[in-house]
Order: structure tokens, then sequence, then C-alpha cells
């Protein structure tokens, strides 16, 4: 009795233990073949053979996960962006195309008809397809910077916006939500108060998804530049050769703005950003690190948004510098408050590092 006990226990640890179909995919037009597929957060890659148009993936996931697919020989520049979880995701291709770079259109050529979709993947692709339509109607009002085509692009911005917006809301409880504001981020689409917006429609569960974590780095709602954190440590040397570091700025409260000249939000908040250092003279130190990387344009951006007076500083070296990837710079205009012991007070907007500093200078 005791032998048949154990041995029917050990049958139910195997099949716990047991990897099980988690994607299976079908193409109409491709019989044999490798699928490469990428576990973006372990950066582990399975090779996958179609046989007679199919193909199926088995693993065993704890949480829903970012992946990357990649049919060798058609997209490996562009991989296709799934989430899989535990659930099967069933997929069908009826013509997969190899992808090019001349159109948007060519890039992201392939969209999939979905069988099963436990995690909504079908959101991110309609995303996509807004997305291309969004873009080449910039390409089509970027002909001329009249008022008229500038005015249309600015409409055409915010709408994208408000309707991103409307997919995370529906799907906040869901993984592609972060895959959505992902993508949005690595195409330099969101400013900083949007991405803080989008970020915060997510449920915990998504904001504690590798992912949903990256994405609060970026906001400044989670990870290393939280408030109370110590600031890196770094050496800046200004226009006229005077150098700068937190240690020896202790004392006072530091304001890193990070900015460049060919961004027209910088350019236009600069006055707002004068007016708040001509206010607090006494006890915050404001640094000005462009991300350019001409020197020309750099010192006629100084000129354009009025802060000659102001200590500016920039190595050229746009966002590779080491300054930029010590702070995780992303996007610009993004500020970052350091208070007198050198720890993170705030990432954020100009406005929200004012209304910071007038309810109470860190």
């Amino acid at each position: 009795m005791k032998t048949s006990i154990l041995t029917s226990l050990l049958i139910l640890l195997s099949l716990a233990a047991h990897s099980s179909p988690i994607l299976t995919i079908e193409f109409d037009d491709i019989k044999s073949g490798n699928i490469f597929l990428i576990n973006v957060q372990k950066e582990l890659a399975d090779t996958l053979s179609i046989k007679n148009g199919k193909v199926t993936y088995e693993a065993k996931i704890a949480a829903p996960t970012f992946f990357y697919l990649i049919v060798d020989g058609y997209n490996n520049t562009r991989p296709l962006e799934l989430v899989l979880s535990s659930q099967l995701t069933e997929m069908n291709f009826e013509s997969y195309k190899v992808v090019g770079e001349n159109t948007v259109d060519e890039a992201y050529p392939n969209n999939p008809i979905f069988i099963s979709d436990p995690n909504n993947n079908i959101a991110f692709f309609e995303f996509l397809s807004s997305w291309k339509s969004f873009y080449n109607t910039i390409q089509a009002l970027s002909e001329n910077n009249s008022e008229e085509q500038l005015e249309k692009r600015k409409n055409t911005y915010h709408t994208f916006l408000s309707d991103n917006k409307q997919i995370i809301e529906k799907n906040s409880d869901k993984y592609v939500s972060a895959n959505i504001i992902d993508f949005l981020l690595s195409n330099n689409l969101l400013q900083f108060e949007t991405l803080q917006t989008y970020y915060d429609l997510l449920s915990t569960k998504v904001k504690e998804s590798y992912l949903g974590f990256k994405i609060g780095e970026k906001s400044g709602k989670a990870g290393y530049f939280q408030p109370g954190k110590p600031a890196p440590e770094i050496t800046l040397v200004d226009m006229q050769g005077k150098k700068y570091n937190l240690q020896s700025l202790k004392g006072k409260s530091v304001l890193l703005h990070f900015w460049s000249s060919s961004c027209a939000p910088c350019i236009k908040e600069a006055p707002d950003l004068l007016k708040l250092q001509q206010g607090n003279t006494e006890n915050l130190v404001v640094i000005n690190f462009s991300l350019d990387t001409d020197d020309s344009k750099w010192k006629k951006g100084i000129e354009r948004a009025g802060i000659e007076e102001m200590i500016n500083v920039c190595d050229l070296q746009a966002y590779n510098s080491v300054t930029a990837k010590s702070f995780d710079v992303t996007f610009i205009p993004v500020y970052y408050l350091i208070d007198a012991n050198g720890n993170i007070s705030l990432k954020g907007t100009l406005r929200q590092i004012t209304e910071k500093i007038k309810e109470n200078m860190p």
C-alpha cells in the first residue's frame, strides 16, 4: 500500500514538473525553417523547428513573460513581440513576409490571427496598426513647417496619446499594457508626465513585472531613482572649464536638467527654469546638461533658450554620455532634484520640481 502511494506521488510530481505547450503557430506559406523565441527577461533563446508549417513551444512559466519571436530569414531585424504564460496561445499566419526598411509598413508587415489569446496580445497588434497609421500621417504632415502643418501634427500626436491611454486603461491588468508603453518609450514618443500617467494606470501585478518595473524606473516611481536614494556621483565641466561634483555641492540642492537644442519643449520651458533659479539663488544650483552632439548647435541652443548665465555642460555624447547613462536618461526634458545631502529628492518635470521646491525646499 505504501509503495502504491509513493508511486502515485512520484507520478504526480513528475507531471507537475513537466513542461506543457504554451505556444502553437501555424504558417500557411512556410513549411519548414527555424524560429528563435527569446525570453527577454532571462535573455535566453530557444530554437524551434517548423515542420509541415507548424511549430509548438513547450515551457513552464510561472508568470506572464515577454518574448521576441523571429522567423529566421524573415524578420531577424524586427522581432515580433509577444506575452506568453502557462495558458496556451495559438496563432496563425496566412502570409509571413520578409521585413523591409523603406517604409514603416514594410518594417512591420506581419500580423497574426489569434485562435486563443489568454494574454490579449491582439491589443498590441491593434496598437501597432494605430502607430503605423500615426507615423505615416506625421510623415505626410512633415513636408513643411507651416503653422497649419505644425498644428495638425500636434493634434495628431495628442489624439494618438489619448487613444493609447484608452488601450492601456482597458488592459491595465494585462502585461500587454506594459509592452505598449515600452514600445512607445523605445521610439521616443512619450513626454515624462505622459509616461507617469500611463504607469499609474497599470495594475500592481503589471507594475511588479519585468517590463512594469523598468517603466516604473523610467517614470521615477520605482527602482533606484526614488526619493531618498543616493544620487550617482558625477563630475561635470562647464563651458568655462569649471568642475562640479555632488560632493563639492553638498549643503545645497542641485537641479540636474537634461535637455538639447533640438528639443522644442526644452526651449519652451526655459523661461520658467530661469525664474525658478532666480527665486532660489541661495539654496539651489541648476546645472543644464545638454545631450547635443554638435558644439555649435549646443551653444546656439543656449542663446535661443536664454540660459547663457546658467551652468551649462555638454560632452557631445548625447544618450551615450556617462552622466546620461548614470541617471538612466532615455528622453528629454527630464529633471533630477538632488537634496543637500546628495540624495534623490524627485525625478520629474519642471512643473513637479517647482511644486516640490515651493512646498518644502529639500
